[in-house]
């Protein structure tokens, strides 16, 4: 690099440039050359602009592009990061840069672009998403450009006022932060996600940033003496390696922030990494821990063998001693690299990293082909956006085939839904399952890391009843699809050995089906025979398991079946069952917003949270009765939802004064949700209100945990007996 660097329009402009010059050692001198030629573009084409704070504007893109050298990142990169406001802002042109910078550059510039192609806001930020997604698919290095912008925004937020922070922090939370994450970008998300803590609750997070600031020569003396014992430990093994210290600061706030932890035991939470040479290596070092600390199966998670979404390898261990909470991570070095550049490694990533990315990458790709956006039809796009937001923040499951290839799946996922994930011309002659190496049936539900292989018979069929137990929109597409193919008699078929089959379950035949219980089910249906009955089996109108609970109905059920559907009734927002009878759990209080599913029981309908401990006995009993719900999407202008409530508790970790049960009634009725009654218990206080929404409820304990001073405040689902599940 030259001793002098050229002089820019502004001495600020020469400070940026300098410092980014200084990354920039390990690229060629034609390289540095060309990122010069970008600074000087992009400082003529922002000459007449400047930031909130009052900078020159071209001094941001020249810190994304720093951040980005920090990466290492190829020049094209850097030299697309300095122009990448350029043609949003400027009178420059895609055109101009590809001719000035080439072909890659113009394309990474065009995706980090923003669209203003309508007067509505939520429009154009759909639309920006919609083409960040689709542009990062054909090249990574947009979304790193992109991450790099939104990191050097939120550290210089403070210039815009308040009510901007705290929106542009929750668009980061919901899209940018969740995108990075199944992309292996952890650094830059991590960085991100405690600035968005920042601006969304400035006192929340001040809150415990001074309580890190006050015990820090504590906690440093903790994390030293535990940091000499892992080196002891790795020494004593006689293994290759070395310890790093991980700033987890970005997992407590998470935890605070989500109400997930009291303040002075996220205090005491540290995390290390063991990084080794060898995966034997990592191996032995978690034997040795695990032995020593006598850690149980559930604090072991080997993600070595099964990767996390992003590619993440460790072998993560979770002990506890007198005071602390330890995280350990043992890895090896190119996991360690994996961890921070996820896709971007390319093949120095292991086959078992690349595998789940591409996992990830696969249902993106789906989603975009299933809902491809109409230009004309600018609304189109926020619809797409939602789903695609949906899913970055779906709990998902990852399985493997037992070549190691990985498939992404949303939780409550079959055997068969991972068939369809494979291959749906595999899927249609599928006739069981191995799962771990144990026979199992199609409609058993999958846990994440579990190896899936499928049996197949060239002769068999699907059946219509297998609607009943995937969870996927693929699977239902194929499957309707198939079924949709059929003439008019062989749906009719289909949809008779179904209902055979589904009363065959349950002990009885349909061969002895007496008139009254046939009038009985073409009433419910106001069908005229019984033909029409089965053609309904085969459209996924009706699920067979869901027609046969209803023979099994009480006579006194059967008569309040006129007022099933009435607004105030919670189950008249459960999307996936149409004209059904639907009960709300009592072990576990479903309200509207959580992750549901349905057990088919002889009673009809039963709505359970997804991680209900009766689901999962009833599981293991038989995996058919239970079917993944939905609720119905209500519109703001659609009234249902504000007509239906939902009994909750809250268990506050501090006993109330009588001063402060007041003012926890004023702000139950702040949130429009109703007050039912306070309790007082040893050392905490129960909190029972009646709400409309999960949403509402997460609103409320924000506002009380503010007001009490950020105490732990726990949703209970069992309020008889007071047992307590964090959502």
């Amino acid at each position: 690099m030259p001793t002098t660097l050229p002089k820019r329009s502004h001495p600020e402009v020469d400070a940026a440039q300098h410092d980014l010059m200084r990354l920039l050692g390990y690229l060629s001198a034609s390289d540095r050359e060309q990122v010069l030629h970008a600074c000087a573009f992009g400082d003529a084409a922002h000459i007449h602009d400047k930031r909130k704070s009052g900078e020159p504007y071209i001094t941001h893109p020249i810190a994304v592009a720093e951040i980005l050298a920090s990466f290492r990142m190829d020049v094209q990169t850097l030299v697309a990061a300095i122009l990448h406001d350029t043609v949003e802002d400027t009178a420059v042109t895609e055109a101009d840069i590809k001719a000035q910078f080439g072909a890659d550059v113009a394309q990474i510039v065009n995706g980090v672009t923003k669209l203003k192609s309508s007067n509505e806001k939520h429009i154009n930020k759909a639309n920006t998403f919609y083409k960040i997604i689709t542009a990062t698919l054909e090249d990574p290095r947009v979304l790193i450009v992109k991450l790099a912008d939104r990191l050097h925004n939120m550290s210089t937020i403070d210039a815009v006022p308040e009510k901007k922070q705290r929106s542009t922090a929750q668009e980061t939370l919901d899209f940018y932060v969740p995108f990075a994450r199944i992309m292996g970008l952890n650094d830059l998300a991590d960085y991100i996600e405690i600035l968005c803590y920042r601006s969304l609750n400035a006192a929340m997070y001040h809150k415990l940033s001074d309580k890190l600031l006050q015990h820090g020569l504590g906690r440093a003396f903790q994390r030293e003496s535990i940091h000499n014992y892992l080196n002891i430990v790795l020494n004593r093994l006689n293994v290759k390696g070395y310890v790093k210290d991980v700033d987890n600061r970005v997992t407590l706030f998470r935890q605070f922030f989500k109400n997930r932890g009291e303040i002075n035991d996220l205090l005491w939470r540290h995390e290390f990494m063991l990084v080794m040479d060898e995966i034997d290596h990592c191996d032995r070092v978690a034997r040795y821990l695990t032995e020593k600390y006598q850690i149980p199966a559930h604090q072991i998670e080997d993600h070595i063998r099964h990767p996390q979404a992003g590619g993440n390898q460790s072998l993560t261990l979770t002990y506890h001693t007198e005071q602390n909470t330890i995280k350990i991570k043992i890895l090896t070095k190119t996991m360690l690299k994996t961890t921070r550049l996820g896709i971007l490694m390319g093949e120095e990533a292991s086959y078992l990293s690349r595998s789940v990315i591409q996992a990830s990458l696969r249902n993106l790709q789906n989603l975009i082909h299933e809902h491809a956006v109409d230009d004309t039809m600018p609304n189109e796009a926020v619809a797409v956006v939602d789903k695609l937001i949906d899913y970055l923040h779906e709990r998902k499951i990852i399985c493997y085939t037992p070549k190691g290839d990985a498939y992404e799946l949303p939780r409550g996922s079959t055997a068969l839904d991972f068939a369809f994930a494979v291959s749906s011309s595999l899927a249609m002659h599928a006739t069981g399952a191995s799962i771990n190496g144990h026979k199992a049936k199609l409609g058993t539900v999958l846990k994440t890391g579990q190896t899936v292989q499928l049996d197949t018979d060239a002769n068999a069929e699907p059946k219509a009843e297998w609607l009943g137990f995937v969870a996927t929109n693929k699977a239902r597409r194929v499957l309707f699809e198939w079924l949709k193919g059929l003439t008019a008699e062989q749906r009719q078929t289909q949809g008779q050995a179904a209902f055979a089959r589904a009363l065959t379950n349950q002990g009885l035949d349909i061969t002895k089906l007496d008139d009254s219980a046939w009038q009985k089910l073409l009433s419910w249906r106001g069908l005229v025979d019984k033909t029409a009955l089965f053609e309904e089996l085969t459209t996924g109108k009706l699920l067979p398991q869901i027609a046969v609970s209803w023979l099994l109905t009480p006579e006194q059920l059967a008569e309040n079946q006129a007022h099933a559907h009435a607004d105030h009734q919670p189950q008249s927002l459960i999307s996936d069952a149409p004209g059904m009878e639907a009960t709300l759990s009592s072990c576990c209080h479903p309200i509207y917003g959580d992750p549901i599913v349905g057990h088919l029981s002889k009673n009809g309908l039963v709505v359970h949270r997804h991680k209900c401990f009766s689901i999962d006995e009833i599981r293991k009993i038989n995996d058919y009765q239970v079917i993944p719900l939905h609720w119905r999407q209500a519109s703001e202008t659609d009234a249902l939802n504000q007509r239906v409530y939902f009994d909750a508790a809250l268990r506050i970790h501090q006993r109330l004064t009588d001063e402060q049960v007041s003012e926890v009634i004023f702000l139950v009725r702040e949130v429009n949700a109703g007050f039912e009654s306070i309790e007082h218990r040893a050392g905490y206080s129960l909190l029972f209100v009646v709400v409309q929404s999960r949403e509402q409820l997460a609103q409320l304990i924000l506002r009380l945990r503010t007001y009490l001073g950020y105490p732990n405040i726990q949703r209970l689902y069992q309020w008889n007996d007071e047992v307590a599940a964090m959502a």
